[in-house]
């Protein structure tokens, strides 16, 4: 790595690192001010309101990091533009695109981090700061479900339960429904009064089997059937089910797999699923446009890169959330509902980019 290099990676990952302390710090100050009453009410210790924070990091990370990045690329690249740097390195023969590599390295390394961040950490982070604010802040006992009413589970192979009331110690149901399909065709279906579990296999109890071919039904009543290669097992319908934010993106990808055999719709999840790959590739967008904006402009002040840093980021944040609500209703595909917001402002980036290349 040139001196060059060195020098503007470290300038820019400082402010990179500042940028993001900061705007941690503001959202933690304005989440404790809102929270403050619940704190203060049940006393909860300084070191357990600490934890409560620490599990929310992740999670602030991965969405104030692209605003971080540009206002870095405003402050680091403002500065050489100010103080005529970057125009001694053009004239020496370097190219724009040359100069950036360190700040679109860096650009790149916070999109694989913030995925990965998504991926691995958010998830589990935000559970356990859920658990610390109910059970032991708010002190909401939470105790182990004994039983489950009205469960709709997607299984495996194009099954669904429908299960009236489940008995989580006994591993008994009441009242279910178990519908399969093929390539969205039901093509059997128990109805039962009961099902339990003799440790291998789910037996149904007083009920009927039907098997549709073709369009014709044929139903026979059963007494006892014990249903093989069923790979639903107890714990499956003893847990809660959880939402698309709260899945990371094998979790979700499963579940659409599962729903999508049921015959189920599947756009809603889709676009969410696409989401958890479109949001973490802003953070090297907003570098090219950040980048493209500070070396023709000359930064006068702080002040200055922050508030174009935070109207770019609402922009952002507006659009795509708009394309999603949009694919969520059915008005855009699945894909350009959750890829809109990266491909306009991607191509924007590219054409200032190309234009400050060229100036």
């Amino acid at each position: 790595m040139k001196i060059f290099d060195r020098y503007l990676f470290r300038e820019f990952a400082g402010y990179v690192a500042l940028g993001l302390a900061g705007f941690i710090v503001i959202f933690v100050v304005v989440d404790i001010f809102e929270k403050i009453d619940v704190f203060l009410d049940h006393h909860a210790p300084a070191a357990l309101v600490t934890r409560f924070y620490l599990y929310r990091a992740p999670e602030v990370v991965v969405q104030v990091l692209p605003v971080a990045l540009l206002l870095a690329t405003f402050l680091a690249l403002g500065q050489l533009n100010k103080f005529n740097e970057l125009t001694a390195m053009r004239t020496a023969g370097w190219s724009l695109v040359r100069i950036l590599r360190p700040v679109f390295a860096v650009g790149l390394f916070a999109a694989l981090l913030s995925l990965l961040l998504g991926e691995y950490v958010v998830p589990g982070a935000d559970r356990e700061r859920n658990r610390i604010y109910d059970q032991q802040i708010q002190r909401i006992e939470r105790l182990a479900a004994t039983e489950r009413a009205d469960v709709t589970y997607l299984g495996q192979g194009g099954r669904i339960f429908f299960i009236h009331l489940y008995l989580v110690k006994e591993q008994r149901m009441h009242e279910v429904s178990l519908q399969e399909f093929r390539s969205g065709d039901l093509v059997r279906r128990i109805d039962a009064a009961e099902a339990a579990w003799d440790g291998d296999r789910w037996v149904f109890t007083s009920g009927y089997l039907r098997t549709f071919d073709h369009g014709r039904e044929h139903a026979v009543a059963f007494d006892r059937i014990a249903v093989n290669g069923l790979a639903e097992q107890p714990a499956d319908f003893a847990k809660e089910s959880r939402k698309p934010e709260e899945m990371n993106y094998v979790e979700l990808r499963s579940y659409v797999e599962k729903l999508r055999a049921s015959g189920g719709r599947v756009a809603n999840y889709l676009v969410d699923l696409h989401l958890k790959l479109a949001f973490p590739l802003i953070n090297l967008i907003v570098v090219m446009i950040g980048a493209s904006l500070a070396t023709r402009l000359r930064m006068q002040s702080a002040a200055l890169g922050f508030g174009l840093s935070i109207g770019i980021a609402f922009l952002f944040y507006g659009l795509m959330r708009t394309g999603q609500a949009l694919g969520h209703n059915g008005a855009l595909p699945p894909y350009l509902a959750a890829w809109m917001a990266d491909l306009l402002f991607g191509a924007v980036g590219l054409a200032m980019l190309r234009q400050a290349q060229k100036s």
